[in-house]
């Protein structure tokens, strides 16, 4: 194998290390805060270092934290390990009150002990993936590539391998019967580079045989069932690893998760995001941000109330029919920041410089300070801090017949901010383009939901609304 093989016969090894590494760091982070709280070590500090440890591990487990270096990044892997640092945290919290044995420890200790171990556990993740990335660029530890197939699809995946040398992906070119010679693929900045055609699957198959290839990406269509066969069956025996790669109709498909009805496999291509646990988990979520919100923004919201009154005649409250999880209608309610209430048949769209907005409206809706009473909304289960944006009824109507999909995005509650609008896809919505934009977003919302990413657009919002443009 040469220098390309030194650290990769190890991999094992290495995802052992690092978790020996992470029970030593949560050990080691115990007693460093320990040291500098001037506390001896008794067999009770003992046990919940090896408590930690042993949740830590499940937790992990459950958020898949040990993958593979090589295809996940810091930003992927970052939250997965504070989620699991909670969990652990959590965990050790509801042995304590069982045991009734957190009184017998400092909580001091214990506080610096929570903070300290999840940032030495990501300076630890950063030096690894900094080692490996080095190798890397360097030509160690890398793993040869064939893509199988000459198209769009092929192409992409070419530039992504090419483009991204950390990965320590080595592309030896693509595999066709049909296409010889090169192939140009786009790069950065328009420029392009030939990429070779190392023959036919034949050829592929032997380069195989010999350790030559070590994975091979298989871009051909997927009705194409006879190369897949063929390739699947003459690999079989090697130990190439082999990745099938959707079109774009499959890859969007393939969005959802896999889900076995009796002994029949099947594919959530989307579906209500919390259902079980995860609705309660998301409901709890729900009332502790909005009881939250209520209690710290009451007396704003009082003096947002008065200044409503007395900025135009009107009611205070703006009521409109929109609908939520599942096409059911509700009253959806704002700061009113016009000088006319709508009726829903007749709504239209505020635009820039809206004559019917009063200059208070104007400054409540630039500032998203109009939403705040939709938290009593979130507090009735008509709507969740995060989710799809309710359009008005009018709105509705208009685009589900024009954006494919549109009204898959009532499979969850409409909340009061969503990954559309931290993605810039906030405000006016006045070409089918940036609606589709938007639905896209909020597909891609339902179909990755987590705890934790309704947190990472809850932190994400202040700054989309200060930066916004749109709002108006």
């Amino acid at each position: 194998m040469g220098k390309n093989g030194l650290i990769r016969r190890h991999d094992h090894q290495l995802g052992i290390l690092v978790r020996v590494v992470d029970a030593l760091i949560i050990i080691a982070t115990l007693y460093l805060a320990k040291q500098l709280y001037k506390v001896g070590w008794s067999p009770n500090w003992s046990m919940t270092a090896l408590l930690g440890v042993a949740i830590f591990y499940i937790s992990a487990n459950i958020n898949h934290l040990y993958q593979s270096y090589r295809l996940g990044g810091m930003s992927e892997e970052t939250p997965r390990l504070l989620m699991t640092w909670l969990m652990t945290v959590g965990g050790l919290l509801l042995v304590g009150y069982m045991l009734k044995s957190t009184h017998t420890l400092s909580r001091v200790v214990l506080g610096l002990w929570l903070v300290f171990t999840p940032l030495f556990l990501l300076l630890f993740r950063f030096l690894v993936r900094s080692v490996l990335s080095t190798l890397r660029r360097q030509g160690h530890n890398t793993r040869s590539v064939v893509i199988v197939g000459v198209n769009e699809n092929a192409k992409r995946l070419a530039t992504e391998v090419l483009s991204s040398p950390w990965l320590g992906l080595n592309l030896l070119g693509f595999a066709s019967r049909t296409v010889s010679g090169a192939v140009l693929v786009p790069q950065e900045k328009g420029r392009t580079m030939q990429v070779p055609v190392v023959g036919d699957l034949e050829a592929l198959y032997a380069k195989a045989r010999k350790g030559e290839i070590d994975v091979v990406y298989v871009a051909t269509p997927t009705s194409d069932r006879e190369t897949i066969d063929s390739i699947l069956h003459e690999l079989g025996d090697s130990t190439v690893s082999i990745f099938l790669v959707p079109d774009f109709y499959t890859a969007s498909v393939m969005q959802g998760h896999w889900v076995s009805l009796g002994s029949v496999p099947t594919v959530s291509v989307i579906d209500n995001p919390t259902q079980g646990m995860d609705a309660l988990a998301k409901r709890i979520e729900d009332l502790l941000l909005a009881t939250t919100v209520i209690l710290v923004m009451g007396i704003p919201m009082l003096l947002i109330a008065l200044g409503v009154k007395l900025s135009s005649p009107g009611p205070v409250i703006y009521r409109q029919r929109r609908y939520g999880l599942n096409g059911k209608a509700f009253n959806m309610l704002k700061f009113r920041s016009m000088r006319v209430v709508e009726q829903d048949d007749e709504f239209v769209q505020a635009r820039k410089d809206d004559a019917r907005i009063t200059p208070f409206g104007a400054f409540l809706r630039k500032s998203s300070l109009d939403e705040l009473p939709q938290f009593f909304n979130v507090m009735l289960g008509e709507m969740s801090v995060v989710g799809p944006r309710p359009h008005a009824a009018a709105h509705n109507e208009e685009f589900r017949s024009r954006i494919n999909g549109y009204m898959l995005r009532h499979k969850a509650k409409p909340g009061i901010t969503g990954l559309a609008q931290i993605k810039g896809f906030r405000g006016e919505t006045d070409t089918d383009e940036k609606m589709r934009e938007r639905v896209r977003f909020d597909v891609e919302y339902i179909n990755n939901w987590s705890i934790w990413m309704d947190l990472m657009i809850v932190f994400a919002t202040p700054w989309s609304v200060i930066r916004g443009k749109n709002a108006y």
